[in-house]
């Protein structure tokens, strides 16, 4: 009978290859963890950054709402305007910081947060849209009824806000979370109680006379050279190779006025003669002036001339000081 000879270097080899094979599985898992863990702590660590800048945004846009509703009744219209357009700007940019990708560690506070953020962002400029509608003349039912749910949606922001916060509680493995503090947009002890009543924030909005629109533009003219004495009661400019005359265009309302329209009438007294000339502002900010030059009139000396500026707007509240007019003549040559 013939056996088959032993061989124990196979059975040797089989079990060398296993374990090699089963090192290399460690190793790759080991490595794979390793990887998983780096991954995640930067992403943790890439949330928390993201979310530090959007707190601290969102704070300034809470405490500048805070003291923009105080104001009501002692600010002008486009200040309020302004200051509401800041704090839904600053909300809105806090809300675009926290787009990042986050770690399962960190799932819970990226949840809180984000929530907290977009109610926030949404609610602020729902406040923004409805006291400038407000201001614009809009229904005071509307109004109330359209605030309260837009404080609703901040104070749904700031319980999500505390979520995140209790999130925090329990340490996150090499990352410092204690430079988060409180952000609260509905002050719940607030100086004035009635700060965030929708019911008194319209009926101040409503009764303030500031912050009403105001549409209302002035004209006023100024000869060059100035008249130095008259004839007759009637103006007496200088002789001149050129005769220019400049509107000063002032806004008196509390809104910007947008495409100015002044128009300059020349009339020749003594030959019925006329020329029109228009031009037009692009915008004049509330409280302020802007000035249109129509340079080289075609007046004669010794002629007798009147020239009226009037300017228009869309709505003007009070048309009575749209015109501006005066008589006058230039010397004849010395």
């Amino acid at each position: 009978m013939t056996y088959r000879s032993y061989r124990p270097d196979r059975r040797f080899r089989r079990r060398r290859w296993l374990l090699i094979i089963l090192t290399l599985i460690a190793v790759v898992a080991s490595v794979a963890y390793l990887v998983t863990r780096q991954t995640e702590q930067r992403g943790a660590v890439g949330f928390f950054a993201a979310a530090d800048d959007a707190t601290a945004l969102h704070a300034t846009a809470a405490a500048e709402l805070e003291s923009a509703l105080a104001s009501i009744g002692d600010t002008s219209r486009q200040d309020l305007i302004n200051r509401l357009a800041r704090i839904t700007k600053t909300a809105a940019e806090a809300n675009v910081l926290l787009d990042v990708e986050v770690s399962p560690t960190v799932a819970a506070s990226y949840g809180s947060l984000s929530t907290a953020s977009l109610s926030w962002s949404k609610g602020v400029a729902e406040v923004e849209r409805v006291l400038v509608a407000l201001m614009d003349g809009g229904s005071a039912n509307t109004a109330t009824r359209e605030l309260s749910a837009a404080f609703d949606e901040l104070r749904a922001g700031d319980a999500a806000y505390v979520l995140f916060m209790q999130s925090l509680e329990k340490p996150i493995e090499d990352i410092d979370t204690s430079m988060f503090v409180s952000v609260v947009y509905i002050n719940p002890n607030p100086t004035n109680p009635e700060l965030y009543n929708p019911i008194s924030v319209v009926l101040n909005v409503s009764t303030s006379y500031e912050l009403a629109a105001h549409r209302n533009v002035a004209v006023t003219g100024q000869l060059d050279p100035e008249p130095v004495s008259d004839r007759g009661g009637i103006p007496l400019i200088p002789f001149s190779d050129m005769v220019n005359l400049t509107a000063v265009v002032t806004n008196t309302g509390n809104e910007v006025a947008s495409s100015v329209v002044v128009k300059l009438d020349l009339l020749n007294a003594d030959t019925d003669e006329s020329i029109s000339i228009t031009e037009t502002i692009a915008e004049i900010a509330g409280g302020s002036s802007s000035s249109v030059s129509f340079p080289d009139l075609d007046v004669a000396p010794d002629g007798l001339y009147q020239v009226k500026l009037t300017v228009t707007i869309d709505d003007d509240n009070r048309p009575e000081d749209n015109s501006w007019d005066m008589k006058f003549i230039q010397s004849g040559e010395s």
